[in-house]
């Protein structure tokens, strides 16, 4: 397993499993949301996986600047295949992601990546490994 891990958050690729992980550990600014980011996506390259479980449990609100900074990283170079990302948030934020789902963020990530919503690590790592399709 290769990790790196700051006081915001920490990135591993678990070779077995081919499943980048990106866990925030504290409240982060816009720059540190950028690069953990980067950090997450660069494990994609690394490992030349296509799944990725994101804790943003502990992560806070972000700047609207985030989401539009996000969607120049939703494909990653080289990925012929979508990505299949497990988002786990907190139960509250997931009442208030489906109160304001929106079609628009939908249409923009589903021919890159499969993004799917979660309260609990254990369901999301499921989800990647048992449900989600495997390229080879």
């Amino acid at each position: 397993m290769h990790s790196i891990e700051t006081e915001y958050f920490k990135v591993s690729l678990d070779d077995t499993k081919q499943v980048a992980t990106l866990y925030w550990t504290k409240e982060v600014k816009l720059d540190e949301f950028q690069r953990g980011c980067r950090v997450f996506t660069s494990m994609f390259q690394q490992g030349n996986i296509t799944k990725g479980l994101i804790e943003t449990s502990k992560r806070g609100a972000l700047p609207s600047e985030a989401a539009d900074w996000l969607y120049t990283l939703q494909s990653t170079p080289g990925k012929s295949e979508p990505l299949h990302i497990a988002l786990v948030m907190s139960e509250e934020r997931y009442q208030n992601l489906i109160y304001d789902y929106s079609q628009s963020l939908v249409n923009l990530c589903q021919e890159s990546m499969h993004l799917n919503y979660f309260t609990k690590v254990e369901e999301a790592m499921d989800w990647l490994l048992q449900e989600s399709p495997t390229y080879d």
